[in-house]
C-alpha cells in the first residue's frame, strides 16, 4: 500500500502520511514521549529524595526503594554497551547493545501521548498509542473478525479466539483485541501499569449472557515455570526489542502453543498463531550500530529478525504495521511486523 504523503512533521520536516494524527514523524513522537516519561519519572524521584530526607511528609516513606545495578555473568551491565551475542540474530560484528533494563511504567508514556495528541481545536482526538502500535492491536483485531467468519461451523457456532498479551503494559490493546475475542489474558512484569489495567480493563463472564472475557496479571515468560492455558493467538507487539535473551523469550511464547496428544503443535484454522513486531534497523531515522532507546536492548534489521524467528516457526510472514505483505529484503518501515505459526520446537 503506498501512503499519501502530504503532512510533514513540525520537528524536523520529514513527510509524514495523512493518516497520522499527530504531525509528527514517529522518531520525533518517541522523543516527545520519553521526555515526558522521563519528566514524570524524574518528578516521581524528586518525591522520593524528599522523603528520605524528610521522612515526616511522606505519604508512605517505606515505598522508598534502592536499586543494585543489573548484572549478567558476573559483569555490571549499567558501565556501558554490550557485544552482540550471535544466538539472537545481529549480524553486524561492530553492533553494540544496551543493558536490559526496567522498563517504564506504561501508563506515564500513555498518558503523555493521549495529553499531546488531544488538540479539539484542530479536530484531534487523543491517542493513548502509539499509531503503529495501535494499527497492529487493530489488524489483529479485523484478523480475530475474519477467523470467526471463517471457522467451519460459522454462523451455527460462534467461535471466537483465546489470546494472550504478552507485556501488556496498560491494557489499552488488550482492550482492543477484546473487541473480537473470547478472552484475553494481558501479562507484563510492571505492576503499576497492571494496576491501571486492571481498574480500567477488568471484564469478567456473568453466566448470563455472551461477554469477552479480559484480566490482567503479572507474569514473566522468561522466567516463570507456571502451567498456563494454551491460546489462539499470541501477541507479543514492541516487547521482543526490551528482551536480552531473546531465546528464552520465543520459547516462553511457544509454551502457549496448542498441541495434539503427540505434543505436536495443531495446524489447520485450529492453529495457534503468534503476532510479534520489533522496530526496523533499515528505517532511515534509527541508528545503525546502537539503540538510541535506552530501554532497547538491540534492533533488528527485517532480514535478520525473519531469519531469526525462521530458527522456531515453520511459517512466517513479514508485514507493514497495517498487516500488509512486505519483501523482508526491501522492508523499510519504522517497525517489522510477524505473523507466525507451527513452532519447530
Amino acid at each position: 500500500m503506498e501512503y499519501n504523503l502530504n503532512k510533514q512533521c513540525e520537528k524536523c520536516g520529514e513527510k509524514i502520511p495523512d493518516d497520522f494524527v499527530n504531525l509528527l514523524c514517529g522518531i520525533c513522537y518517541q522523543k516527545l514521549e520519553e521526555e515526558s516519561a522521563k519528566k514524570l519519572e524524574e518528578d516521581k524521584q524528586n518525591r522520593i529524595d524528599q522523603a528520605v530526607k524528610n521522612p515526616d511528609s511522606a505519604v508512605n516513606p517505606e515505598q522508598v526503594e534502592t536499586r543494585e545495578p543489573i548484572k549478567e555473568g558476573g559483569v555490571n551491565l549499567e558501565l556501558g554497551s554490550i557485544v552482540p551475542d550471535p544466538r539472537f540474530g545481529i549480524k553486524d560484528p561492530n553492533y553494540r547493545e544496551n543493558p536490559e533494563a526496567d522498563d517504564k511504567d506504561q501508563i506515564l508514556a500513555n498518558l503523555a501521548q493521549f495529553i499531546y495528541s488531544h488538540e479539539p481545536a484542530k479536530k484531534r482526538t487523543g491517542k493513548m498509542l502509539w499509531y503503529p502500535q495501535r494499527n497492529m492491536y487493530t489488524f489483529i483485531k479485523n484478523y480475530c473478525m475474519k477467523k470467526i467468519l471463517s471457522h467451519p461451523q460459522y454462523p451455527k457456532h460462534l467461535w471466537k479466539p483465546k489470546i494472550v498479551d504478552v507485556g501488556c503494559g496498560s491494557g489499552v490493546g488488550s482492550n482492543i483485541m477484546s473487541q473480537e475475542a473470547d478472552f484475553v489474558w494481558g501479562i507484563d512484569k510492571n505492576d503499576f501499569s497492571l494496576e491501571f489495567a486492571k481498574e480500567c480493563f477488568t471484564r469478567e463472564k456473568n453466566g448470563l449472557y455472551y461477554s469477552s472475557q479480559v484480566t490482567f496479571d503479572n507474569f514473566d515468560i522468561v522466567n516463570d515455570t507456571r502451567e498456563t492455558e494454551k491460546f489462539d493467538i499470541v501477541v507479543a507487539i514492541e516487547v521482543l526489542e526490551h528482551v536480552y535473551d531473546t531465546d528464552k523469550f520465543l520459547r516462553g511464547l511457544i509454551r502457549f502453543t496448542k498441541r495434539d496428544k503427540q505434543k505436536t503443535p495443531i495446524q489447520g484454522h485450529d492453529a495457534t498463531e503468534f503476532f510479534i513486531s520489533s522496530p526496523n534497523r533499515n528505517f532511515h531515522k534509527i541508528r545503525k550500530d546502537h539503540p538510541n532507546n535506552e530501554y532497547h536492548v538491540r534492533e533488528w534489521t527485517s532480514q535478520e529478525l525473519t531469519e531469526l524467528l525462521r530458527n522456531y516457526f515453520t511459517e512466517v510472514s513479514i508485514m507493514n504495521q497495517k498487516g500488509e505483505p512486505t519483501p523482508e529484503d526491501t522492508s523499510v518501515d519504522e517497525v517489522i511486523f510477524f505473523k507466525c505459526s507451527i513452532p519447530k520446537i
